[in-house]
């Protein structure tokens, strides 16, 4: 049987199901990491792998852990529904017209658990109604997803 040899970058893999035109840039991660094997000279954990694939310049990075503090570009930004609302404002402020990673709101942490999904998903939207109609609008303004696309 033959087998195909595949690099890492050679295959579009979408950000999500939202966004099949919006893809995670697999080889520029492990360009970075390669950068940061070499720098380091040593096996990477989970961890750091996830954390230095995302560093923005990797050969020039201070590296010490415990101390450095990394310059990251995410591949994606997620908010929930409890602190959006105040990253929403600062975002806001910033006057910047769009985000610069994709980013979503997820609405979960506003609702409480106490009879079953269906009325307890109608609960919040009516009781946070404010929170939510607030989230979405932003959201719409500066390309989020917000809760009730999701």
């Amino acid at each position: 049987m033959a087998t195909l040899a595949c690099r890492i970058g050679d295959k579009k893999v979408a950000m999500s199901p939202l966004e099949p035109n919006n893809y995670i840039n697999y080889q520029r991660m492990e360009d970075t990491l390669t950068v940061v094997r070499q720098r380091l000279n040593r096996p990477l954990t989970l961890s750091e792998k996830i954390l230095y694939g995302h560093l923005d310049d990797p050969a020039n990075q201070d590296i010490i852990r415990g101390v450095s503090y990394l310059k990251l570009r995410p591949d994606r930004v997620a908010c929930h529904d409890a602190t959006a609302q105040m990253a929403l404002l600062q975002f806001m402020l910033a006057g910047m017209p769009t985000t610069a990673a994709p980013t979503t709101v997820h609405g979960d942490h506003l609702i409480e658990a106490q009879v079953g999904a269906v009325k307890d998903l109608a609960r919040a939207i009516e009781v946070n109604h404010e929170v939510y109609d607030f989230l979405s609008t932003v959201s719409a303004k500066v390309g989020v997803y917000a809760p009730s696309q999701l």
